[in-house]
């Protein structure tokens, strides 16, 4: 170490260049460290509409919902057939949307609806209006405002079908006890 570096009583001099350089380094990660958490948070929401992904999980559950059916469920009502087929179509409109838009369609995060005690369908419906929330969100792409528009007609249809088995269903039940 030469002389220059320290000064009285041994101690590094803070206005030598590598104390410098080792003051810019942390300042600067200082700086990056929040900048770098932020956009780490936004990866997955690539593009101007960042609730596609969650509607395409929500809707993915929904059917799920609708189509694993119990045996003591009965026969397949009409309505859930018209359900199960919306929610496919839907599905396939908003994963146009969210290609145009340029997101990571692999990306699966969690259903933003709590799973309904009161059944599969009461679920379903959670989930299709969870769905309908996202998909509503302000869109500024009219490619993607026409996909968008489309997806929710059908996640309405869908919504609408299920609301209809899960009332029958319940007459059902009822004319039984």
């Amino acid at each position: 170490m030469g002389k220059a570096a320290l000064s009285m009583g041994g101690r590094r001099d803070p206005r030598t260049p590598k104390a410098n350089t080792m003051k810019m380094i942390v300042l600067s990660a200082a700086i990056a460290l929040p900048l770098l958490s932020s956009s780490l948070v936004m990866a997955d929401e690539a593009g101007r509409h960042p609730h596609y992904i969650h509607a395409l999980s929500d809707l993915r559950a929904a059917q799920w919902q609708i189509d694993h059916r119990r045996p003591e469920d009965g026969e397949v009502r009409e309505d859930e057939q018209v359900s199960s087929d919306e929610v496919a179509i839907a599905i396939r409109s908003v994963s146009d949307a969210a290609y145009h838009e340029g997101k990571d369609l692999g990306f699966q995060p969690p259903p933003d609806a709590p799973m309904a005690y009161g059944g599969r369908l009461h679920a379903a419906i959670d989930l299709l209006r969870a769905a309908h929330n996202d998909l509503a969100m302000p869109e500024d792409d009219p490619v993607a405002r026409a996909q968008q528009h489309a997806a929710l007609l059908r996640v309405d249809a869908a919504l609408h079908a299920a609301q209809r088995a899960t009332g029958a269903a319940e007459r059902a039940q009822d004319s039984r006890e």
